[in-house]
């Protein structure tokens, strides 16, 4: 999977929780707290991510080719 299409498919996912919580008949402060979680839920997700392909990057930099 391009990482292009990885961000797409994680902001997708990030703006439909966003309104789920919205529209929730919760107080408004369970509700910011649930944006708040929801926000930085995403985030950790997004870091672990682009840690993994920089990860499988430099794996990739490291290996000789084969000249044989």
């Amino acid at each position: 999977m391009k990482s292009g299409t990885l961000f797409a498919l994680l902001g997708g996912v990030a703006a439909g929780l966003a309104v789920g919580i919205l529209l929730a008949p919760d107080k408004g402060e369970e509700t910011r707290k649930k944006i708040k979680k929801t926000a930085e839920d995403c985030v950790d997700k997004v870091k672990e991510k682009i840690s993994d392909i920089r990860a499988s990057k430099e794996a990739e930099d490291d290996v000789e080719p084969n000249l044989a």
